[in-house]
C-alpha cells in the first residue's frame, strides 16, 4: 500500500513551485560525502579540547560525519547507518562488538514486530475498513470529513506503526473525496483536507509508543542512560493525553487557517465512502484472525505490569503467531515487502553511534559546551526545558526524516540533562515526543510530508503556516507536563 501510493503520486509534485528542487536536491546530494568528509577530518586534527580525551574526540569526528550524511542523505540513510561500524573501528573509537550493539537492541527488534502486525492489518485490509468505518459516521460537511480524517488517524496509530503507511492507507480515500468536488485543481479544502491527513497523524503519533519509529529509540536511550524501562502502558499514560490534545488543536488550526469554501457540501463524499464500505462486504476470517492478534498483543502489552512481560518479547510473539499454519494471515514474503529494513538499520546505526558519544564522554563534552553557549549554567530545569524544546522543534527545518534526528539528538540531549543535574527522564522523554510527533514545518520533513505534497494540490508555504503555530504551542504543552503531569504521576 506504501509503495502504491509513492509511486502514485509522487510524479505529481507541484512542479515549478520551488526554485529548481531538482537542483537543490543534486546539489545537496553532490555536497553531503565532502562535507561530511570535511567535517570529521576538520574535529579529528582539532588541537585537543579541555575535557574531551583521544576517544571522545574521534567520536565526535565519527559523529560529524554521519550527521553529515543523515542531514543530506547523499547517500541511503540506510548504508550511512552500517558505515557506523567500520568507521568506528577503524577510527579506533569502540571495537567490533561494541559498534555493533545497537543493532542487536530491543527497539530494533520492537520496530520488526510492529512493521510485521502493521502489515497483516493491511494485507487482510483490517485497517482500510476501519477507516471507511469511522468516516461513515462522520457525516459529509467539510469539518465533519477532515475530523473523520483526524479520528481514523487516531485509532489507525494504535493499528500501524509507520506514519507513511497510515497515510498511504488514507491518501487515495481523500484524493476520492476531493475529486468529488473540484476538478483537481486547488482549494481550501484540498489544503484543509491533505495537511490534516499528515499533520494529525504525526502529532497523534508522539502518544503511542508503537506508532513511529523514535518513540522505541526515545525508550532505548531511557534504558541506556537510567536503567528504567517504559512500558507500553506507561507511554500511554505519559504521552497520549498532550499527543491528543496536539492533534484536535491542530486540527482546529487548520480548519481556521484553510477554512474550506462557503456552502461546501459533500453528499457524494458520503456515498463514495458507503459504497467502498459496502463493496467489502462482511468481515473475513483473516480480518478476525489479525484482529485476535493485535487485541492479544495489546492485552499482554496493558497488563505488563502483572505479568512482567517485555514490551519487544510481546510485539515479536504477536507477529509470529501471524505465520502459524491455518490461523496465520502472512507469509514471508509479505513480511519482508512490510517491514522498512531502512528504518530498521538507521535505528541500529543510530543507537550504537549515540552509544559511543556517551560511552567516550563526546556527548558530555558537546553538552557541556552547548550549555556554556547559551548561557544555561546554573539555569532552572524550567528554562533548561524551554530552550531545548524550541531548538529541538525548529531543528526539524534541517532534517528529512524523524528517525535519523532522533539517533543523532537524543545522546545529546541526555547528557545535558546529567549536566545540568536534572532528572533524564525530565528532557529525554518529550524530547522524544517533540522529536517524533512534531515534523510539521516543511513538506520535506517526512515522508507523508512527501506524499501529500506530491499530489500538487499543496504550496511549500502551506506547511509553516500550520506548523510554525502548532509547533509553538506543543513546546508549551509537552513543558507543562514534564513540569506537572508527568511529576504528580511519579514518573521522576
Amino acid at each position: 500500500m506504501q509503495k502504491e501510493a509513492i509511486s502514485g503520486t509522487g510524479n505529481a509534485a507541484g512542479s515549478g513551485r520551488l526554485p529548481s528542487p531538482g537542483r537543490i536536491e543534486e546539489l545537496r546530494h553532490q555536497l553531503g560525502v565532502p562535507v561530511a568528509i570535511v567535517a570529521a577530518v576538520a574535529i579529528w586534527v582539532m588541537p585537543s579540547a579541555a575535557g574531551l580525551s583521544v576517544q571522545g574526540q574521534r567520536a565526535l569526528a565519527l559523529f560529524a560525519g554521519i550527521f553529515f550524511l543523515y542531514l543530506t542523505e547523499a547517500i541511503p540513510l540506510a548504508v550511512s547507518s552500517l558505515l557506523v561500524v567500520p568507521a568506528a573501528v577503524l577510527m579506533g573509537v569502540a571495537k567490533v562488538s561494541s559498534a555493533l550493539e545497537g543493532f542487536g537492541s530491543s527497539s530494533v527488534y520492537l520496530l520488526v514486530g510492529a512493521f510485521i502486525l502493521a502489515t497483516a492489518m493491511v494485507k487482510t485490509k483490517l485497517a482500510e475498513r476501519i477507516t471507511y468505518l469511522i468516516l461513515s459516521r462522520t457525516g459529509c460537511a467539510p469539518t465533519r470529513i477532515t475530523f473523520g480524517v483526524t479520528l481514523s488517524n487516531i485509532v489507525l496509530a494504535f493499528l500501524v506503526p509507520s506514519t507513511a503507511a497510515r497515510v498511504a492507507i488514507l491518501l487515495p480515500v481523500c484524493l476520492g473525496i476531493i475529486a468529488l468536488f473540484s476538478d483537481q485543481g486547488r482549494s481550501k479544502f484540498a489544503v484543509n483536507l491533505l495537511l490534516t491527513l499528515t499533520l494529525t497523524n504525526a502529532t497523534i503519533g508522539a502518544g503511542i509508543l508503537t506508532a513511529t519509529v523514535p518513540n522505541p529509540v526515545t525508550i532505548e536511550f531511557l534504558t541506556r542512560v537510567t536503567g528504567r524501562t517504559v512500558t507500553y502502558g506507561e507511554w500511554l499514560l505519559y504521552g497520549f493525553p498532550p499527543a491528543l490534545l496536539m492533534t484536535f488543536i491542530t486540527w482546529w488550526l487548520i480548519q481556521v487557517i484553510f477554512k474550506p469554501e462557503a456552502g461546501l457540501a459533500l453528499e457524494g463524499a458520503d456515498r463514495l465512502i458507503r459504497d467502498n464500505l459496502g463493496a467489502m462486504g462482511k468481515m473475513s476470517s483473516a480480518e478476525w484472525r489479525a484482529l485476535s492478534v493485535f487485541l492479544f498483543v495489546i492485552l499482554l502489552w496493558a497488563t505488563q505490569n502483572f505479568t512482567g512481560l517485555d514490551t519487544t518479547v510481546v510485539c515479536l510473539m504477536g507477529a509470529c503467531l501471524l505465520f502459524l499454519p491455518k490461523f496465520g494471515v502472512l507469509n514471508w514474503s509479505d513480511a519482508h515487502q512490510g517491514v522498512s529494513w531502512q528504518i530498521v538499520l538507521v535505528c541500529g546505526g543510530g543507537v550504537s553511534l549515540g552509544e559511543m558519544l556517551m560511552k567516550t564522554g563526546a556527548a558530555k563534552w558537546l553538552a557541556t559546551s552547548i550549555f556554556q553557549m547559551l548561557g544555561l549554567k546554573g539555569a532552572s530545569t524550567l528554562v533548561v526545558l524551554i530552550v531545548v524544546m524550541l531548538i529541538l522543534q525548529y531543528l526539524h527545518f534541517f532534517f528529512v526524516g524523524t528517525t535519523a534526528m532522533t539517533t543523532a539528538i537524543l545522546p545529546i540531549i541526555a547528557a545535558m540533562a546529567q549536566n545540568a543535574n536534572i532528572n533524564p527522564m525530565v528532557l529525554i522523554l518529550p524530547a522524544g515526543m517533540i522529536i517524533g510527533g512534531y515534523p510539521l514545518l516543511m513538506f520535506y520533513n517526512t515522508l507523508p510530508n512527501i506524499l501529500v505534497y506530491g499530489t500538487g494540490k499543496l504550496q511549500v508555504q502551506d506547511f509553516p503556516k500550520v506548523g510554525v503555530v502548532a509547533c509553538a504551542i506543543a513546546c508549551a504543552i509537552y513543558t507543562l507536563c514534564a513540569m506537572t503531569y508527568w511529576r504528580w504521576l511519579g514518573l521522576f
